[in-house]
């Protein structure tokens, strides 16, 4: 019997010792979880933050544009009919293609990229998505081939646009695109389409990956304004020596 009674007494202690390490489980996991929500909604709420900030600052920036617009073209109409010469006008109109403030038409080529639907033999799938580096191939290849303006989905490529990848999409001119990208440019069509269609060029090195790449000549593409602003905080216009004191 008292074994039995041992026996008895030990199997209690053997289930309490059980449900004590249960419960300082549980409650180790409640304690884990609690911390994690407070963390989550502390960067929640900074997240927020930062996105109400960057609202407030894309109206200033869409305030700003549309009145260096309206400026712009208060200047156009009195150069034009207040006695302004041809040749200022002429200038004033390179500017602002130059700037990226007038929507251009004309000639040129129309590119099509998509991401590549090939078998992954490498094991990574980076290697069959478009990125940043391929659509800056593209670009740069355009504008040694004579290229006069160019647009990727929509987006007037300036001196100051930025591409990147962020994730699994592209980021320019601070918007994000994802695949197919859309790049049009204009300028001498024939000479445009042969610049990436050569043996060996950026459309036969793409191919390689499987991405699909379509090149379309056309009579009359139509590239919009750059859609933005731009701030020079630093940079100034150089004095002239004896201006500087020199």
């Amino acid at each position: 019997m008292k074994k039995l009674k041992n026996k008895g007494e030990l199997a209690v202690v053997v289930v309490c010792a059980v449900v004590g390490f249960l419960l300082a489980a549980q409650l180790r996991s409640v304690k884990l979880n609690s911390a994690a929500d407070a963390t989550n909604a502390s960067r929640l709420e900074t997240l927020q933050n930062l996105y109400n900030e960057a609202l407030d600052k894309q109206d200033g920036l869409e305030q700003q544009l549309a009145q260096a617009q309206h400026e712009l073209g208060v200047y156009r109409e009195e150069a034009a009919a207040g006695g302004g010469s041809a040749a200022l006008v002429h200038e004033l109109e390179q500017l602002s293609i130059t700037a990226g403030l007038t929507d251009l038409e004309g000639p040129g080529v129309a590119v099509v990229l998509e991401d590549s639907s090939s078998a992954n033999v490498t094991g990574d799938e980076a290697d069959y998505l478009i990125h940043d580096s391929d659509l800056l191939s593209v670009i740069n290849e355009l504008r040694s081939a004579g290229a006069e303006a160019i647009s990727l989905n929509g987006e007037r490529i300036l001196a100051t646009s930025e591409i990147r990848c962020t994730g699994a999409v592209v980021t320019v001119n601070g918007r994000r695109y994802a695949a197919p990208y859309v790049i049009m440019a204009i300028g001498d069509a024939n000479t445009l389409y042969n610049a990436l269609t050569m043996r060996n060029g950026v459309v036969d090195i793409l191919s390689q990956w499987g991405i699909t790449v379509k090149v379309t000549a056309g009579e009359l593409l139509l590239i919009p304004k750059y859609n933005g602003t731009v701030e020079y905080q630093y940079a100034r216009t150089a004095q002239e020596p004896e201006e500087r004191g020199e």
